[in-house]
């Protein structure tokens, strides 16, 4: 490298554009950083993101320079050799030419954030999240640490034990994997309907039938016994294993490595401060600010990762700030006095491993709402960090099964989005998800297009109102009437159901005594 060149990078001056310096301005303050290098250089590497050459940007109004010295830091020999190469500068460019690329890739970038952060809604979990998506594919994630998918080809599955129409007695299944149809199902019932039966039936019909290792999110511990496997799970003799969570910890790192890089530590810190933040009432924007900072420092400098160095961490943070005890340490408290957490396994090994999670001994709906939210943060950056599952002939192959009954907790949040990502984007990786609930409001709070992402829906009889019957239409495809949910269209152990390239129609699912 030409160290006369290096050395007027170095310390001349780079100036953005006065609507990139304004938008610089409001970006640090949502993501909480403190230096407008930080800021800039995320508008760079936007920039470099795209495969064309930016525009220049000399017409426009010029805002404050930054020296080369703090925009591009020890890394500068990495930054113009990018800009370098990318730009195409030959032997004969000067530093002019390398500045207005720069101040040009500087404009484009900015004006890329923007249109961004709006399509996220100001939301900067998923504002960082998308920009973790333009990272090379998995990112985050070590070339042996990835899940391999499963089973190429039609996978069939029985919706239930009989599986036969109502009335007409004729066998039916499900394509889970058809081609352009969302895997997913939702199953709803109210409490002894023959809804979680059902939904165990199908988990296990599943699992045996595409290969895929399973987390299954049992709040009220139907399934696990002093330690051990029970009911339909325990019988099926598949290898899971279950854990009493709060006895026993989930053996889960969550955090992520260092190495992933700055903006993927910052969207996992931000995430964290948003599931805790959800379950704290009182949780209050400073509060917030403080736990991401407290995240981030024990990610990139402390070589424990678990709840307890969290815990301290945001202590010590509280002490600075001149802050008291709050809600925040108080769920965190929980979270470590119990025992949730143990960061003994990296996400790859957890969810290469089927697992059953009994949380009846979580004492109050907010650990384990908390504990559901972090479950599936962590779920949600693997899955979204792996390839792409082959789909020969269009039968997506599959690579990971989640079971979570009860499923309210989690769509009673709106503002909530791992769950809705891994219904949306997680699909192409081989993600399938079973969401078991009362009845239609459980949808109610989740955006219009939240079920079309429902490829199956098997509704026992249950309450329904008019609003949570129009969150079901995108799934159903048509209006419906408070009567197709009812006990006397719906006997015992028959469910009205959409399946995929069938219309809806009733289907018994289990035995009973019909006339």
């Amino acid at each position: 490298m030409n160290l006369q060149f290096k050395e007027e990078i170095w310390r001349g001056g780079f100036r953005p554009t006065v609507s990139a310096e304004e938008f610089e301005d409001r970006l640090r303050s949502r993501l909480g950083l403190t230096a407008k290098y930080e800021s800039a250089r995320l508008c760079l590497g936007r920039s470099l993101a795209e495969t064309t050459a930016p525009e220049p940007a000399r017409s426009a109004e010029k805002g404050k320079s930054i020296a080369g010295e703090f925009l591009f830091g020890d890394e500068i020999n990495l930054w113009i050799s990018t800009f370098v190469l990318g730009g195409e500068l030959g032997a004969h460019a000067a530093v002019d030419d390398f500045r207005a690329l720069v101040e040009a890739h500087w404009a484009r970038g900015a004006r890329l954030l923007e249109v961004e952060l709006s399509e996220c809604n100001g939301d900067e979990v998923r504002f960082m999240s998308r920009l973790a998506d333009l990272l090379p594919d998995a990112q985050g994630v070590a070339a042996n640490e990835g899940l391999a998918p499963k089973t190429v080809g039609e996978i069939k599955i029985p919706v239930g034990p009989l599986s036969t129409t109502f009335p007409g007695g004729k066998p039916v299944e499900i394509v889970i994997n058809a081609p352009g149809v969302a895997p997913h199902i939702a199953l709803m019932g109210k409490n002894g309907s023959g809804k979680t039966t059902t939904g165990i039936q199908l988990a296990i019909d599943l699992m045996q039938r595409s290969g895929v290792p399973l987390l299954f999110i049992d709040p009220k511990g139907e399934f696990v016994n002093n330690g051990k496997l029970a009911g339909k799970l325990a019988e099926s003799g598949l290898p899971i294993n279950a854990i009493e969570v709060g006895q026993e910890p989930i053996p889960l790192d969550f955090l992520p490595d260092p190495s992933v890089g700055s903006a993927s530590v910052s969207n996992a810190a931000m995430q964290f401060r948003d599931s805790i933040a959800m379950c704290c009432g009182r949780a209050g924007d400073v509060q917030q600010d403080l736990l991401r900072t407290a995240v981030e420092k024990v990610i990139k400098f402390e070589r424990r990762r678990d709840l307890p160095i969290v815990k301290d961490a945001y202590r010590q943070e509280l002490d600075a700030a001149g802050k008291g005890h709050d809600s925040i340490m108080s769920r965190l408290n929980e979270l470590t006095q119990l025992k949730v957490f143990s960061p003994e396994l990296s996400p790859a090994k957890f969810f290469s491993t089927s697992w059953v999670l009994s949380l009846k001994t979580l004492g109050t709906e907010e650990l384990k709402r908390i504990s559901i939210l972090l479950l599936l943060d962590s779920l949600r950056s693997f899955v979204l960090a792996q390839p792409d599952t082959p789909a020969p002939n269009g039968f997506r192959s599959f690579r990971h099964l989640l079971v979570i009954d009860e499923a309210r907790r989690i769509l009673s949040e709106r503002k909530y989005q791992s769950l809705v990502d891994l219904l949306r984007q997680g699909r192409s990786k081989g993600q399938i998800a079973l969401l078991l609930s009362q009845d239609p409001s459980d949808f109610e709070g989740q955006a219009d297009d939240f079920t079309t992402q429902l490829g199956t829906v098997i509704a026992f009889a249950c309450s329904q109102g008019q609003r949570g019957l129009r969150a079901l239409q995108g799934a159903y495809g048509r209006r419906l009437q408070p009567q197709e949910f009812s006990d006397t269209f719906l006997p015992a152990g028959v469910a009205f159901a959409k399946l995929p390239g069938r219309d809806a129609e009733r289907i018994v699912c289990w035995q009973s005594k019909l006339d």
